[in-house]
């Protein structure tokens, strides 16, 4: 039995926050990932209508482990969609978890895997007395486990179904989350510079290509997993 903590989105400093932090030289660290909200990416595979739009989103994320077990740990996710309805349908988790098939990386790949997660699912009620249906099915799940990207990028193939719509895609996660937009005067300006600048607190790390989501001016990660800027 895994000891689960509480379900709160913290947002720590770690390796991934700069580059030159991380040795790459040491012993691949345990199966993680960073413990807050991740951007995601969406690429369309199969699908037409509403359920097909996604570009980007919000979805947190942690891992629960029993410490000194060997067991490997379990990996948890909660679509933002699904989190800002949570309590409204006690009926189904806004969550989806599933166990890693190794407590460590693979050595040849440097891979975490997850190969099936339990569905994630929310029934909100609407204003004109219809009921809108999110369910969230993560599979195949390949965290990066690297010293240098130790959970901080991953992919993983979702099946999303907003009521009788279903689509197919490939989710592409980068942590943490920023959004590409300064104030000025009040008002939020989209400037893609933000995703390569530093943040007070945490910050992308630098060694990241990314690019400013243009739906949801989301800085998300450029390419797939593991992806790093070539260094001259």
């Amino acid at each position: 039995m895994k000891t689960l903590s509480a379900f709160t989105w913290i947002l720590p400093l770690g390796c991934a926050a700069l580059l030159s932090a991380c040795d790459t030289s040491e012993p691949l660290p345990q199966c993680t990932i960073g413990r807050g909200e991740h951007a995601v990416r969406y690429v369309l595979v199969s699908g037409n209508g509403p359920c097909a739009n996604k570009t980007a989103e919000r979805v947190g994320a942690q891992i629960f482990r029993t410490p000194g077990s060997g067991q490997p740990p379990t990996l948890t996710f909660k679509p933002a969609p699904l989190a800002a309805n949570q309590g409204k349908d006690t009926a189904n988790s806004a969550t989806t978890s599933g166990d890693f098939t190794t407590e460590y990386p693979s050595e040849e790949e440097e891979l975490c895997v997850v190969p099936s997660m339990s569905e994630a699912r929310q029934r909100i009620a609407q204003a004109d007395g219809s009921t809108r249906d999110l369910r969230y099915q993560f599979s195949n799940v390949r965290v990066q486990g690297s010293a240098a990207i130790p959970g901080t990028q991953w992919i993983a193939d979702l099946t999303f179904t907003e009521n009788d719509c279903t689509a197919t895609y490939v989710a592409v996660g980068m942590f943490p989350a920023l959004q590409c937009t300064r104030n000025v005067n009040g008002q939020p300006v989209r400037d893609p510079t933000i995703c390569q600048q530093p943040q007070p607190g945490l910050s992308i790390d630098p060694a990241f290509p990314t690019t400013c989501d243009e739906t949801t001016n989301l800085c998300v990660l450029k390419g797939e997993p593991p992806s790093l800027i070539q260094q001259p």
